[in-house]
């Protein structure tokens, strides 16, 4: 690299400062302890003569004047030939090691995730028939660890090239001032992540990585100067597909929470106000927990969550333990219930079929263990759907069924937070559970005036107004509207959904057909009628029957 030497400059200067200095004994003490630092120690030695210190500091100058100039000549044609291709934005490859200057700041392209770095140390081998040939460059970057932010090693090879490069092709290039407004605020983004927070994502993952766990404390502050070191991205559990993953922090957005969706779940208003009473007392009991836990990620219709987190061990909550069983026929709102009651508490849904736990003692109780674990460290709302096959009633003939059912009994022991479990078959389940259940709630098959209110309030979601045989419309019973143009207003009158709630579907049929007959609406670009909804309506009945004759035939 070439030589700093505006340093040296720098240095003789300060040197003929403290030769002309007025002869004070502040001045004499300071000249003294400037002469060590330059290599002189004996020079803190009061018996030591002060000519002694002003022989080595004139001759240290003299020194330093004859190496600067020398430098100077040296290094002229490298400058100049540097400073010419820098000119037209490009550069040699044996002129890297003047290009890049130790203690200076570079980055590339801001939107990259870690390439910005405050150079240390350059080694370059030339060699072009060596593999290893290339510019190593080592840096220091910032991240959190989950206790403190701490300084990173970055290390970037830029391989041995031919020619000339461009510029704008390396791998890092001095920071600007603009690049340094840009990673300053990525850098404001990630401290404000820095702890555990739940939020949405885009979701471009960026790579995923073992399991951690999550540690809740106190965050520090960061210095603002150094805020543009810091990385890029996250680290988050992903709650659709349960993997830890990587994620970017301009990605990351705030939660808007459904607030809908427990009115939106047809249930008896008894049963409803039992339910959410009961998962309220969770919301009070930990009042450290609601200060400290911010935002859930929300994840419907097939789309991607991601949970945030920096900090990662094991955090227990104090909630008293809720286990609340939902049993009954399918598409009866059972799993709603669970998304509602997520909702209204402000907390992640996690959900596990039994299909992702072992039925091997051993594995299931490691596997429920880190499942109970992730759920209490991020204070989410838990669901285990078909619970059946885990708390199926033991025999004195299944020692490996025992063994699972003690097993499911000793974990949920210590389990603290919100439990769902959902079965159609409660009668199967081990005694032993019942006195653990804080609640169980039959589901039944849904009536006439339920389905007519599934299919309004889907209808509602999918932007179909109701209306009657006067044409007026409504949204809500309440809401009286003068409907516009019929053709091109998606309508659906009372009498079409008396005929719909006619038909013995179960909740999950009706949202399923709704959505089936919105797509087809979309794809034939006309608003959705009765006739794209009779259509699949036509389909799914005759499904059903073919099912009933296959299923009566075996």
């Amino acid at each position: 690299m070439l030589p700093d030497i505006t340093l040296l400059q720098s240095k003789i200067e300060d040197i003929g400062l403290h030769l002309r200095a007025e002869a004070t004994e502040s001045s004499i003490e300071d000249k003294r302890a400037f002469a060590a630092s330059l290599g002189f120690l004996e020079a803190r030695n009061d018996l030591h003569p002060e000519s002694l210190v002003d022989q080595f500091l004139t001759e240290l100058r003299e020194h330093l004047s004859v190496l600067t100039k020398y430098l100077l000549e040296l290094y002229k044609p490298k400058a100049a030939k540097l400073a010419l291709q820098l000119a037209n934005g490009c550069i040699e490859f044996d002129l890297l090691v003047f290009y890049f200057q130790l203690g200076k700041r570079y980055c590339q392209d801001p939107d990259n995730i870690n390439m910005k770095f405050v150079l240390k140390d350059m080694l370059c081998r030339s060699n072009p028939y060596n593999r290893a040939s290339g510019v190593h460059l080592t840096g220091n970057a910032y991240s959190w660890n989950g206790k403190s932010y701490l300084e990173t090693p970055v290390t970037y090879a830029i391989p041995f090239y031919h020619g000339t490069q461009d510029l704008d092709s390396l791998p890092c290039r001095p920071l600007t001032p603009e690049m340094e407004a840009k990673l300053i605020t990525r850098g404001r983004l990630y401290t404000a992540l820095s702890g555990i927070h739940y939020r949405s994502c885009k979701y471009r993952k960026w790579s995923s990585f073992s399991q951690c766990r999550a540690q809740l404390q106190e965050v520090p502050d960061f210095p603002e100067e150094h805020l543009w070191l810091l990385p890029g991205c996250v680290h988050g559990f992903n709650l659709t597909k349960k993997i830890w993953s990587t994620f970017y922090v301009t990605e990351i957005e705030p939660i808007s929470f459904d607030h809908n969706a427990w009115d939106h779940l047809v249930l008896d208003p008894a049963t409803k106000v039992l339910i959410k009473s009961l998962v309220q007392v969770t919301r009070n009991s930990n009042r450290f927990a609601s200060k400290t836990i911010s935002d859930v990620i929300t994840g419907k219709g097939g789309g991607l969550v991601g949970l945030i987190y920096l900090t990662l061990s094991s955090i227990r909550t104090h909630h008293p333990l809720q286990i609340c069983v939902l049993h009954g026929p399918p598409g009866t709102g059972k799993t709603l219930t669970a998304e509602a009651v997520a909702e209204h508490l402000e907390r992640p849904l996690y959900v596990v079929g039994t299909s992702e736990l072992s039925t091997k003692p051993s594995k299931l109780e490691a596997k429920l263990k880190s499942i109970l674990d992730i759920a209490t460290a991020w204070d989410a709302v838990l669901l285990i759907d078909e619970a059946d096959v885990l708390l199926e009633q033991r025999s004195l003939h299944e020692i490996e069924r025992n063994s699972l059912v003690s097993v499911v009994l000793r974990v949920l022991e210590y389990h603290r937070g919100v439990l769902f479990l959902t079965t159609n078959r409660v009668k199967v389940f081990d005694a032993a559970f019942l006195s653990r259940f804080s609640i169980a709630i039959k589901y039944p098959e849904h009536d006439l005036h339920s389905r007519r209110v599934i299919w309004r309030k889907f209808f509602e979601l999918a932007g179909v107004k109701t209306r009657d045989a006067d044409g007026s419309g409504r949204s809500t019973p309440t809401d009286m509207v003068l409907l516009e143009d019929p053709t091109k207003v998606a309508t659906m009158s009372e009498a079409e959904l008396d005929e719909l709630a006619e038909k013995p579907f179960n909740g999950r049929t009706i949202k399923n057909l709704v959505r089936t007959a919105q797509a087809l609406a979309l794809a034939s670009d006309e608003p959705m009628s009765k006739a794209h909804v009779d259509i699949v309506v036509r389909s799914q009945e005759k499904f059903l029957r073919e099912f009933a004759n296959v299923s009566s035939v075996e």
